[in-house]
């Protein structure tokens, strides 16, 4: 079932780590069916919001309540100017939001009859969203009232980081266009980024003492969930009075100064479960985060944001569980210029195929190899962080090759998922074989909790100088829990992985892949495959000794 040569130690030395293992069987030839000539297969991109206000209009979804938008072209209905036209302030002029999260801005409008339109356009694109509220025509008497309307925002994953604005209006019953104010979007904000996770509160008074709470916030994006016990005096006493969970939705704005005279960012908290939007200050600080004081769960709202307020309710962050997985992703392996050579002990072992005693051992091979991260880079149209093998020897040939894999890496969930690979003449650049996965590979979710798994789908484009191919493969990923694994007499904790491959056309099962990572450096430091009808080990790589960035590492 392999393309390549296993007769020689030779003819492994392309697959040093499970990405290259995955990557030969993801391609193997029982997998690929000759498509003939034409491309790979085309990733998704990334849209780059700065760049590309166009797309980034097309994308994003806006709303109001359970109301859509309809996307048209040109510019929204210019404002007017009679004197007793709405007038819009938003509630803030700059959001963090995660890729792949979403964002709830309260606008205020004072107006003299009710609003039936939201407009909101992308700066620069030559399209602009209308929203449709749907109000009955209603006259003030020319006595103009607070009219609040909250805009929702989904942003997509495959738009970038960096920063868009949305210039936003509104028409009232009578036909009448407000102002124009205009909101800037931070995607990849790094308040929301570092939010991300469970916060936990410790009691909590109220001003008069006749009650106390206690409890945690968890961010997913800016999703919060609340889980919350309330006691009926001011010190958590006894048997809680009653426990709940809330959902919440936030937006984190400009930065401001905050009672202290220290700096905090604004942010807007929008209470789904009981109602309320309400304006606050928050400030992180490494494992603790502050907020102002605020009717979480009150079914208030406040409608301003006072720099006064005092950052006076602390959050520390959850103890990490003992079997997570969190503690095996390390971000300083991911960053532009990390160098990380390692010493590695291959094992060539019989897999039953062509006969023999599955699990025997036919050869082993010991190598040093050296990975250097280059940092982001584009690959099949997605943005990715490229990890550089230099002059590996090509499997069976004997001739020097540079190894390029291209991952996604998610920081703040934390994971990384393989996009694919290139192999590249060294002398030339030649490009000499590239596989792409769409979409990637997800081989390491740190989030995952023990016993859970992850399935994709992916599509595998394998292309080289004289063909191309392409298949499909079913990949579930389940994170088994923490192990101690025994290497060369020394001791180490891992997260263990097992990945289980099913080709898509024939049904047919692969051997699962086993693969550890370190506690203490994230390293792969062992890797193997089973037989899945004896269970022994097949082939199997193994870290003898590292550095990273020239110190050593000590699992």
């Amino acid at each position: 079932m392999r393309s390549v040569d296993r007769s020689t130690p030779q003819g492994k030395t392309t697959m040093k780590t499970s990405r290259g293992v995955l990557i030969a069987l993801l391609s193997s030839s029982a997998l690929l069916a000759a498509c003939g000539g034409g491309g790979g297969g085309g990733g998704s991109g990334t849209i780059d919001p700065g760049a590309e206000p166009d797309a980034v209009m097309e994308t994003i979804l806006i709303k109001v309540g359970d109301r859509d938008a309809s996307l048209l072209d040109g510019d929204p209905p210019a404002p007017t100017s009679t004197g007793n036209d709405p007038v819009l302030q938003a509630a803030t002029r700059q959001v963090g939001v995660p890729s792949g999260g979403s964002a709830s801005l309260s606008l205020n409008f004072e107006t003299g009859s009710a609003l039936s339109a939201i407009f909101a356009k992308v700066v620069g694109s030559d399209r602009y969203a209308e929203v449709l509220l749907g109000s009955e025509t209603q006259s003030r008497s020319g006595t103009k009232a607070l009219e609040t309307v909250v805009l929702d925002i989904d942003i997509p994953s495959n738009i970038g980081a960096g920063e868009f604005c949305v210039a936003i209006s509104g028409r009232d019953a009578e036909n009448l266009v407000s102002n124009v104010d205009t909101v800037c979007f931070d995607v990849d904000n790094a308040v929301i980024d570092a939010l991300q996770g469970t916060w936990d509160f410790a009691c909590d008074a109220a001003d008069d003492g006749s009650e106390s709470f206690e409890g945690s916030w968890t961010f997913d994006g800016t999703d919060v969930t609340v889980t919350e016990s309330v006691w009926l005096n001011g010190s958590c006493l006894g048997s809680p009075e009653d426990s709940y969970s809330e959902q919440l939705t936030v937006a984190v704005g400009e930065q401001v100064q905050a009672a202290d005279g220290e700096p905090a960012s604004e942010i807007d908290i929008r209470n789904l479960t009981e109602g309320g939007f309400f304006y606050s200050l928050v400030r992180v600080e490494g494992d603790t985060f502050q907020l102002a004081r605020s009717p979480v769960g009150s079914g208030e709202t406040t409608e301003t944001r006072a720099t006064s307020f005092e950052l006076n309710r602390t959050f520390t962050r959850a103890p990490e569980s003992v079997s997570s997985a969190a503690a095996c992703f390390n971000p300083v392996l991911w960053q532009e210029g990390t160098e990380v050579v390692q010493t590695v002990r291959y094992e060539g072992r019989n897999d039953g195929e062509f006969g023999g005693t599955p699990g025997e051992l036919e050869f082993v091979e010991e190598y040093t190899e050296t990975v250097i991260t280059d940092g982001e880079v584009t690959f099949d149209g997605r943005t990715a962080i490229r990890l550089r093998s230099p002059s590996t020897v090509d499997g069976g040939q004997g001739e020097p090759v540079d190894e390029l894999t291209f991952f996604q890496v998610d920081f703040t969930r934390p994971s990384f998922a393989l996009l694919g690979d290139e192999i590249r003449d060294p002398s030339t650049g030649e490009l000499l074989e590239t596989e792409t996965l769409n979409p990637a590979a997800l081989l390491a979710p740190f989030d995952l909790a023990e016993g859970e798994s992850v399935t994709q789908t992916i599509v595998i484009e394998e292309s080289d100088i004289e063909d191309n191919e392409s298949g499909t493969v079913r990949a579930t990923t389940t994170y088994i829990g923490r192990e101690t694994i025994q290497i060369d007499g020394r001791s180490i904790e891992t997260c263990r992985f097992d990945t289980n491959l099913v080709y898509i056309v024939e049904e047919e099962e692969d051997e699962p892949l086993v693969t550890h990572y370190s506690v203490e450096s994230g390293l792969e430091v062992l890797f193997y495959e089973l037989d899945p009808d004896n269970g022994v080990r097949t082939d199997q790589v193994e870290v003898l000794s590292a550095t990273i960035n020239g110190v050593t590492v000590d699992d």
